[in-house]
């Protein structure tokens, strides 16, 4: 556009009615048609789960929710969470719910076979933008449907092991097993930097973070590999922090002291979880090879929070006795330690079936 001696300006004489945001929403169903595009989403914010490329390299994915409780996931790369002036996961966290969030700039691509979605650099993130959408949303918010995560029956973890690398491709699988036994090397948790998600070292009293600097507080999440069983076989699978979650029901900062003695022992609240069956969402990683088969747990059923009534105080035709009580307890203690093992790989689960016929036998 050019502007001559002939042109002229005019001033408008109402500029409140010029929107401060404008977006070209895709609704799910639409997404197939923007294949090799870019759109705009928005709906309700559900959750930030962490997640790895193949090359080790951090990013997150996005979790909305549309009016009809379905679930758009969108994948926030690093060169776009790292800029934070576009996101800022500590406000879109800690953002009283209902939380709309306006999206925009998302390329639709494919990947293995699969539509995707993912940030681009033009991407920009907003919470609760003034736009008629979201009042539309907020008007559905106490009639959104709550849509059940493990709507599938369980699938024996045998079956699953019997898969090849083509049929997991891209799947995620319910199953229901048993944790049996935790498995970490240095530390059960990773403290990182909130703003862009690299590694934090500890310098004194205080974290410090390559890129940003001296942090006054960082954030933990779970770094927890694990044993589940069923009646059918076992299989050594990572706890993503998103699953370890809903497992234990809190976070990694919540349990996270700053004794750094403490990263060596696995909260108590998780060792008395060993045993449970629970239903599960698990998929093959994305670094699995044909010979080399990796899986972790995405989602962990959630428990009743109802606890049993139980006496506190025995009856008086049953004396306790300090001394047998400790003595359970110390033994209790020991048994639960050694359901934690330490600074173990991964293990292919074809070694696992062997290990598995040898107990057999």
């Amino acid at each position: 556009m050019a502007v001559g001696t002939v042109s002229s300006i005019t001033p408008l004489p109402d500029t409140a009615i010029i929107p401060k945001h404008w977006f070209s929403f895709v609704s799910k169903t639409q997404i197939p048609d923007y294949k090799d595009q870019h759109a705009d989403f928005v709906g309700f914010f559900s959750k930030l789960i962490n997640c790895t490329k193949k090359d080790s390299e951090p990013y997150l994915l996005l979790i909305l929710k549309n009016d009809s409780g379905e679930d758009i996931a969108i994948s926030l790369w690093k060169e776009f969470t790292s800029v934070s002036s576009k996101f800022d996961r500590v406000v879109l966290e800690n953002a009283p719910a209902p939380v709309i969030v306006a999206i925009t700039s998302i390329k639709i691509s494919t990947y293995a076979g699969a539509l995707r979605l993912g940030t681009s650099s033009a991407t920009h993130l907003y919470i609760n933008p003034p736009i008629p959408e979201m009042k539309l949303l907020m008007d559905s918010y106490n009639t959104l449907p709550e849509v059940p995560v493990f709507l599938d029956p369980p699938i024996q973890l045998s079956k699953i092991l019997d898969k090849s690398h083509s049929d997991l491709s891209d799947r995620t699988l319910t199953t229901k097993a048993c944790i049996i036994e935790y498995i970490f090397s240095d530390s059960w948790y990773h403290v990182q930097c909130p703003k862009c998600k690299n590694t934090t070292f500890k310098q004194g009293k205080n974290w410090f973070c390559p890129s940003d600097g001296i942090l006054e507080s960082p954030c933990s999440t779970f770094k927890l590999n694990a044993v589940i069983k069923d009646e059918s076989h076992s299989m050594t699978v990572v706890l993503s922090d998103n699953a370890t979650q809903e497992l234990l029901g809190t976070t990694a900062d919540n349990l996270r002291s700053d004794n750094t003695d403490d990263r060596k022992e696995v909260p108590p609240i998780a060792i008395s979880l060993l045993g449970t069956p629970r239903k599960m969402k698990i998929r093959m990683t994305n670094t699995s090879k044909d010979n080399n088969i990796r899986f972790i747990v995405t989602n962990i059923e959630k428990m009743p929070s109802e606890v049993p009534p139980s006496m506190t105080t025995p009856p008086p035709d049953r004396p306790t006795s300090s001394k047998n009580t400790n003595e359970e307890s110390a033994q209790n203690y020991q048994q639960s330690k050694q359901n934690v093992r330490r600074s173990l790989p991964f293990e292919n689960p074809v070694t696992t079936k062997r290990k598995a016929a040898r107990k057999m036998e």
